[in-house]
């Protein structure tokens, strides 16, 4: 297929009325006319645009469910022949054969219906009427790319928009009615979802209210790298931005995945409540503490720093206490006393003084490979390490043979990373499905990731999230969704402290997030590209 040097694409951002399906229409008429005149190759419409969108049952929303193909695509159908564009709707979907309703969206093209995909993560007012979509993650194959549809929740899972990209997917056409508690800003989870995929991103918002929800706005185009190129705040409009076809970021981020090391990720264990087969998880407050540390200087010194802050604490009474410190090279001192065991030796030794547990990682020669690895210890001693899985930007890593690493300790259980794998998000899903409780990352500064990334990772993960970092880079990070959120300052050698108490943590541990995962629609994420 002889594709175009750049394509342009928009986001309509546009307020449906509640059951006006005419007025509706009517109005995105316009605006699609608007936006192909402009020159947009692609329009993408908002979720649910023809109806309204807070539907109580099925009885009320059964005047406004169509067909695919019906009215709309019909009426649409016009637009996309007319200007030889492809259009994207979101509409309230009836099988014509089966009369189940679904959250639907539709891609039309110049010679009709191009393909459509039916949400699969529904949303809180969704289940009232709709069924969860049962036809999988459909990319369509188009003359300006390849094209998938993903609906409002479905950003919220990391697994969709990976799937997609799997399946060859170079723009994601995204209608969402995505709410708040005022207009914001285009969504970071948005800009993550585009940037772990080297994706185009078009999403379209509805804006105002309808029965007392808020809408947010922001409608956006988002390129592969995350950067916003348009945005809308409020208002019915238009955002425009370009897809470059000739885009080898996801490849390279594609080529980098490890797939062998996931199929933990098709696993389900939280349908159950632990306790039956499994101990159920320690119910006591524990402390964390993220040292924010300078890499300059010798092992010696490196080790009597973290010494020196442990003193200054040591007349605190907490019984259980984590230490998270950043990664340091020692591929300098391969073959000589300060080596990896040494290392090892020194840490054993002040976790033994201080009762503590401590995470640290380290880069250090494997047969010749330089090798991030990352530790915890405890006063009994080395309690487990894994090696890093994936091959980060500077070729470190992808040596690792053990797979990812979850490891209980007497008040939690602690998943351990790297900071070349915590820039893949499969990594994180890893060790929560594992049973992590909180997620320990060893990192260098020198990774791609940035502390908000880390944020909407623990959030989806339903873990603590604990990154520490050298002070040179000053992105340490110490997080628990509406809970705690303390973060580290560039050139600022410091110690993030936070206390979780079993209220704090017992959300979490429910794992809310991870039960509304669809893990019969990943089968592709354990797939090498070649399988």
């Amino acid at each position: 297929m002889n594709r175009l040097e750049s394509v342009k694409v928009a986001a309509v951002q546009f307020e449906s009325r509640i059951g006006e399906l005419e007025g509706n229409r009517h109005r995105m008429l316009e605006l699609a006319e608007e936006a192909a005149e402009n020159g947009a190759r692609l329009i993408v419409f908002p979720e649910m645009a023809t109806s309204g969108y807070i539907f109580e049952n099925r009885q009320e929303i059964a005047p406004y469910v169509e067909s695919i193909p019906g009215p709309t695509t019909e009426l649409f159908q016009a637009v996309a022949k007319k200007y030889s564009c492809y259009l994207v709707i979101g509409l309230p979907e009836i099988d014509p054969f089966t009369e189940i309703f679904y959250n639907s969206s539709v891609l039309i093209g110049p010679e009709g219906v191009v393909g459509r995909y039916r949400k699969t993560h529904l949303f809180a007012v969704d289940p009232r009427w709709a069924r969860e979509g049962n036809e999988g993650i459909p990319v369509f194959s188009t003359k300006i790319g390849n094209i998938a549809m993903l609906i409002c929740m479905d950003a919220m899972y990391f697994e969709p928009a990976r799937v997609a990209a799997l399946k060859g997917a170079d723009i994601i056409a995204f209608p969402t009615n995505w709410v708040g508690e005022s207009n914001n800003p285009p969504s970071k989870t948005w800009s993550l979802r585009a940037m772990e995929n080297g994706l185009c991103w078009v999403a379209a918002n509805r804006w105002g209210q309808e029965r007392g929800a808020q809408f947010t706005g922001g409608s956006a185009v988002i390129s592969p790298n995350g950067e916003v190129q348009d945005w809308k705040l409020s208002g019915d409009g238009i955002v425009y931005g370009v897809y470059q076809p000739h885009n080898d970021q996801k490849e390279r981020i594609l080529g980098l995945r490890q797939p062998k090391e996931y199929h933990d990720l098709l696993l389900h264990p939280y349908l159950w409540k632990e306790g039956s087969t499994r101990p159920a998880s320690p119910q006591v407050s524990f402390e964390v503490c993220v040292a924010q540390l300078s890499n300059r200087g010798t092992m010696e010194q490196w080790i009597s720093n973290v010494t020196k802050r442990l003193e200054s604490r040591k007349n605190e009474d907490l019984e259980h206490r984590l230490i998270i410190l950043p990664e340091i090279d020692i591929t300098g001192a391969e073959g000589t006393e300060t080596s990896i065991e040494f290392y090892q030796r020194a840490l054993h030794s002040i976790a033994s003084k201080y009762g503590i547990y401590i995470v640290a990682g380290v880069l250090q020669n494997i047969d010749g490979h330089r090798v991030p690895t990352a530790f915890l210890l405890g006063p009994e001693g080395c309690i487990g390490s894994y090696q890093q899985v994936h091959m980060d930007a500077f070729g470190h890593g992808g040596y690792g043979r053990l797979g990812f690493c979850t490891l209980e300790l007497p008040f939690a259980r602690i998943g351990l990373l790297t900071g070349g794998d915590a820039e893949f998000p499969e990594s994180y899903r890893i060790l929560a499905k594992q049973g992590a409780d909180l997620i320990a990352v060893s990192a260098s500064g020198a990774e791609m990731f940035h502390s908000w990334m880390q944020r909407i990772w623990a959030h989806e993960n339903d873990v603590i999230m604990a990154v520490a970092e050298p002070c040179e880079s000053g992105r340490s990070l110490i997080f628990l969704h509406r809970q705690l959120d303390c973060e580290g300052q560039p050139d600022r050698e410091e110690v993030l402290n936070g206390i979780f108490s079993p209220e704090m943590t017992s959300l979490a541990r429910s794992r809310p997030f991870l039960r509304r995962l669809k893990n019969e629609l990943y089968d592709l994420l354990v797939l090498n590209k070649t399988d």
